[in-house]
Formats: structure tokens, sequence, C-alpha cells
């Protein structure tokens, strides 16, 4: 915003409308004003209108209010509101409140002239001029708004009529009459058009006062004729022009090239309603325009004539055969440089291409893409449809048509009108000829397969997903019903070996223990002696028992069958049976080699023979080794005690049951003992233990 516009900003509210028109130009949006004043309304519904007072006019718009009185040109009101930007950015002055105090009379109309207005001295101000109604189009912006062209001494000015007056055919049936216009003059157009430039704002139909009126034959104009203008400015501006000749191309609905009898080609748009067909013999009237290269109509109307008399001199043209060209024919020259080669431009032609794409359905234009030397070429067929019917992509055709280069048509000061594009119109369904069909294998069905296999492959691996997920899932229950078992079975395992020792050791010493106590109470009851001896014997029994027994619990309670070496499972064992006795520990087998039961069994054996080393023979060194020889595992334990006479060695009678605990162990692996000892030198009790058949290979795998 500039520096005036925030001074009007924080300014008091404006109450002339001079200040209102200028805060307007400065678009001082925010700022607030009153008003007193004549308005003048632009459109019937009055949501747009002009005020007037002492100092000026201004342009002022209801937005939103409906509550007040009918607005009737010239009435006094009393206007309140803001500056407000409207859909273009400028700003505006929005009433929020509008009261009529009074109905008045209109001002009067300044008579002017189309230059006179050019210079800004009827802005916001009732004019009238004079001059010819050269067009008459809807805004394509807003339809209910028409603008009409109005020329003068080569001066032109657009007027703009709102729809609810007159229907556009009325409008346009006044082109070429000269009349004289009343309106307001607007600086600008209060909408998009923000450089549309001053124009005039007609009150209503009734504004047109008709001077003289329109050719009552809108063919009753000059004809076209092809000529050099020393200047492009020499060139007659928005005339209206008549022109006879042969419809050669029809495209884009509203669009023909006709070729006249003097052999020129012309571009007609046409105003609207029915096309004619391609060969027929039309007289055209337009607006006379130009690319450069030739003379065209706009806004033009057609009617039939018949062949060889359409009002022109000469004969009718007659046709042509269609020339073979190449793309690069009509897109380069000699030297290969691009090149669009104009005079090829109505003439009928034959090319020869690969269909790359064709028609949508909601494609009025009705193009066929053609892929001739590596370039897409447009193919038209909105006059004939049907001459597609047959054709898919990827077929060679051959089409025969005439050539069309669209261009601009010329403004001032544009030096050069650009060439908009390259097509090839279509006449007739015999236009296209299919040289040969795509094969049967197309990408598209190539596609189609490829997507076909991707899919079943996604299936096949969902579904060894889903396999794979159950077979886990299976597995996993499985695992845990096989470990359930595997613990089990070592449960019963455990339970069974604990009820051998118990049987075999505990129960069979207190059944000797038992019977020494009862041979020892009959001796006494026949007063015979012996029966201290039997009593000893029991005392050590029961002794015995004792000791078996905290084996047991030791065994139950001791973690060392889960550790992974064996000699740190014997030093853990005899740690604590051999008191200060040194222990020295060599077993050259690995723990996972054996089974649990034997090393259960290993570790007793030698928690027997080093207790008996320590306990009887009072040893201080022991030592034991294991190791695997040939298809045994031999392990000895030997110490530096008192040692036995092998001949004297005490048994189960006197109470002593380690040895034979010793060899009925063994007799369950199927081992043996031998035992190396004499008085005083200490002893050497060697064991061997078979290792089966079945179990030689991998035991040697991982001992190795």
């Amino acid at each position: 915003m500039s520096a005036f516009a925030i001074l009007f900003a924080a300014a008091c509210v404006l109450t002339n409308a001079a200040d209102v028109t200028l805060a307007v130009h400065q678009s001082a949006n925010g700022t607030p004003f009153d008003l007193r004043g004549k308005a003048f309304p632009y459109v019937p519904d009055h949501a747009c209108f002009l005020l007037t007072d002492a100092t000026g006019s201004t342009r002022a718009e209801l937005r939103g209010y409906d509550d007040h009185e009918r607005l009737e040109y010239g009435d006094m009101v009393h206007v309140s509101g803001m500056i407000a930007p409207d859909p273009s950015g400028i700003g505006t002055a929005v009433c929020s409140q509008l009261v009529v105090e009074a109905h008045g009379n209109p001002p009067p109309v300044n008579t002017t002239s189309l230059s006179g207005i050019k210079g800004g001295k009827y802005d916001n101000l009732p004019v009238k001029v004079q001059g010819t109604i050269k067009e008459v189009f809807r805004d394509d912006i807003d339809p209910s708004w028409y603008y009409i062209v109005l020329t003068d001494d080569n001066k032109s000015i657009y007027l703009t009529l709102h729809a609810s007056y007159a229907n556009l055919e009325t409008v346009q049936k006044m082109t070429g009459a000269f009349v004289a216009v009343s309106g307001l003059c607007s600086p600008w157009d209060y909408g998009y058009r923000v450089t549309l430039g001053r124009l005039i704002n007609l009150l209503d139909f009734k504004a047109i006062e008709v001077i003289r009126p329109a050719p009552s034959d809108p063919f009753d104009v000059p004809e076209v004729v092809t000529i050099r203008f020393p200047n492009p400015e020499d060139i007659p501006p928005l005339e209206r022009r008549r022109l006879s000749g042969k419809v050669i191309a029809v495209w884009h609905g509203n669009r023909i090239l006709v070729k006249g009898e003097n052999g020129h080609v012309h571009t007609v748009e046409l105003s609207g309603g029915k096309v004619p067909k391609y060969g027929a013999m039309i007289e055209t009237a337009g607006l006379l325009k130009t690319d450069l290269y030739r003379m065209n109509l706009s806004d033009a109307i057609w009617r039939t004539v018949p062949s060889g008399s359409s009002g022109g001199t000469g004969s009718p043209c007659l046709p042509q055969k269609p020339e073979p060209v190449s793309i690069s024919q009509l897109l380069t020259d000699s030297q290969g440089r691009a090149a669009v080669q104009i005079q090829y431009h109505g003439q009928p032609i034959t090319v020869k291409g690969m269909v790359r794409s064709l028609p949508s359905p909601d494609d009025s234009t009705d193009r066929l893409g053609l892929e001739c030397e590596s370039r897409i070429v447009p193919v038209d067929a909105s006059s004939c449809p049907e001459a597609f019917g047959n054709v898919e992509i990827g077929c060679e055709i051959e089409v025969s048509g005439i050539c069309l280069f669209e261009t601009e048509n010329w403004r001032p000061n544009e030096q050069f009108p650009r060439i908009e594009g390259f097509a090839v119109i279509v006449r007739t369904p015999g236009d296209v000829r299919i040289v040969s069909r795509p094969p049967w294998w197309t990408a598209k069905r190539l596609l189609v397969v490829i997507g076909a296999l991707l899919a079943a492959l996604a299936g096949i691996f969902i579904w060894n997903r889903s396999l794979n997920r159950l077979a886990e899932l299976r597995g996993r229950k499985l695992l845990r019903e096989e470990v359930a078992h595997i613990d089990a079975e070592l449960r019963i395992e455990e339970r069974s070996r604990l009820a051998i020792e118990l049987h075999d050791t505990i129960s069979q010493n207190l059944t000797a223990a038992s019977m020494q106590i009862d041979t020892a109470v009959k001796l006494l009851a026949r007063g015979r002696d012996g029966a201290a001896g039997h009593l000893g014997v029991a005392a050590k029994t029961i002794a015995s028992c004792r000791e078996e027994l905290r084996d047991c619990i030791w065994d139950l309670r001791n973690c060392t069958l889960d550790g992974m070496d064996m000699a740190s499972a014997i030093g853990t064992t005899l740690a604590p049976r051999i008191a200060d006795a040194a222990l020295s520990v060599r077993f050259a087998v690995r723990r996972n080699a054996l089974t649990d039961n034997t090393v259960h069994a290993i570790l007793c054996i030698i928690r027997e023979l080093a207790s008996n080393a320590v306990r009887h023979g009072r040893a201080k060194s022991i030592k034991v080794a294991g190791a695997v020889e040939g298809g045994s595992l031999v392990f000895s334990v030997t110490d530096d005690g008192c040692g036995f006479d092998m001949s004297n060695v005490q048994g189960i009678g006197q109470g002593h049951y380690g040895l034979q605990g010793i060899r009925e162990r063994l007799a369950r692996l199927h081992g043996n003992m031998s035992i190396d000892s004499e008085t005083g030198k200490g002893a050497r009790i060697r064991v061997s233990m078979p290792i089966p058949e079945e179990k030689r290979k991998e035991f040697d795998d991982v001992c190795n």
C-alpha cells in the first residue's frame, strides 16, 4: 500500500465522491466513507451504480445487502461503507447501507466522440457517442454480459450490455449499423480484465439509437480481395467482407477452409449454428482479419450457393490429387533446418505412419496421433468421425487430407503472428486407409500378461508365506510338545535313577542293618556272645546309608550336570569330601559327549573312590584322570594314602558297601574296575566303560 493509501486508511471518514475516487485509485482498502449524491445504476438489479455529487463521480457497489428501496436512475441517495478490493484486486467503494432520500432527474448526457472519451475527461459520467457496430460477442468469463465493438474514424471502444436487456442474436443483427449510444463512461472494466481500458456501460438496450441500419442483406458487403498492402496498418480493420468458394476442410466444429474461385485459401471462423460439409459451394461474410499470409474471416455467417454461380468471377476450382509428402518435407528446409513450408497450407497431401493415440470420448476435436518420422502428427476427422471407426493403436495407416497450418491473426504492434500448430484434416471416410494392423502381441496385451503373472506370483508368494507361517506355528507347537515329552522322559529317568539309587544302596543297606540288628537281638536273647559285633556292623551300615542319602540329596540340589566341563564338575563334586587333600584333575573327555546318566555315574564313582582315599587311606593328594582309549571311556583315581591289602579288603559283611556299590553301577553300564594297591603305597583304581558301537563316530567327532 502506498503512503497516500496509508494516509487515507488513517484519515477520517470520506464525505465526497472525489476523495472516494482517489482512494479507489490508490487502493486504500479499509477506508470508510459516507456520501450523499445522485445514483445511476449500471445493471437492472442495481448492484453497481454511479454516484455523483458536486465534487465529481465515483463507482459504488452493493454486496450482500438487499433490504433497500428500489433504486431508480437519478435518485438522491445516502450511502456508507468501506473501500474493499474487487475480484481482480482493485479497490471499490462497497456500500453497507443505502437509503433513497428522494427521486430525482438524471444529469445531462455529455455528447462527445471516441477520441474525446480516450482523454479521460468523461470518466464516471454519462456520455453519448456515435459509431458503427463492428462485432458483438458474449463475455466468456461472465455470460450475463455482452461486449459490442463500436468504431469511428479508425478508433474503437468496447460497449457493455447486460444480457437481461436483449438476446445475443438480436444484438448481433445490428452488426454493421451506424448508431448513437448512451451510457456511463468507466475508466476500466470492473472485473478481471484490468487492462481493457475505458468502456461505455449501456444503461439498457434502448440506449442504442440506430441512425443508419445494418444492410438488410448481410452478404451485401465488399468481397475479400487478396492484395499486397504496403503497410500492415493499411489493412482495413474489422471490416465485413464477403467470400465465395468451396469448403475444402472442416475442423474444431466452427472453422472451415474455403478455397476461392481464384485459388486462394482462406480460414473462416463461423459465429455458430450449422457447419457446411466438405465440398459444399458457399458464400460467407464476416469480419476481415489477416495472419499476414492470407485474408481470413471471423464471426462469419454462410449460405449455400449453386456450383458455378457463387457471385464471383471465374469457374469453380477443380479437385486436386493429394501429393504424397514426408513430414520433414513440410517442416524443414533443404538443409534440414526447422522451417514451415507454408505453401502447403490448404493443399491436399498424403502421409503415412503408425497410430499412437486415438481420440478420447470427451475429445471434441476427434484428433488422432500419427507417428511419422519420429514426429506425432495430429489427424483431424471432426467433420467425419467415422473415418477412424476401424482404426486402432498400432495400425499403420495412410491418410489423405488437407494440410493445415493454424496461425494467429495479426494484431497491431505484433511483428509476426505465430504458427500455432500443424494438422491433416480428413475430408471423407475414404481418406483413411489401413495399410497393416498391429500384431496380436501388443504392448498392452504384454502388460496384461505381465500383470497377470505378477498377480499369480504375488498369490504364490502370499500362499507360501501363509504355508511357512502355518508350518512355523505347527513346528513351534511340535517343538513345545517334543520339549515337554523330553522333559517328562527326563523326569521319569531321574526318578527311575533315584529309585534305583535308593533301592540298590540305601534300601539294601538298611535291610542288611536290620538283619544285623535282628541277629544281635537273638544272640542277646540266648545269652550268647557276638551281639556287639553284629551291632557294630549294623551301625556302620546305617552310617553308610546316611552318607548315601546325603549324596542323593546333594546330587538333587547340585547343578554340576548342567556344566560343559568335566574337570570343573569333578572338582565341584569332590570339594565337600576331600577336605584339605590336594586335587588334580585331567579329564580329556568333553561333557557334551556324555549322557547325563553316564556323567552321574562317573561323578558318583569318583566321589566314592576319593572319599575312601581320604577317610580310610588318609590320602593327602588325589589325582583324577580320564580319556578315551579304543572303544572305551577310561578314567582312574590315584591317591598317596596308606593303601590296602586286596586279600584283606572288608566288604558288606563288615558294613563297607562302597566298592560293592561301584561294581553294581559299572555292571549297569557294562563296565569294569581294576584295583592296584599295596599297604603303605597308596592306591590306583582304574575304571573302563565301553562306548556303544552306534555312538562311537559321534563320540569321536565331539571329543576331537
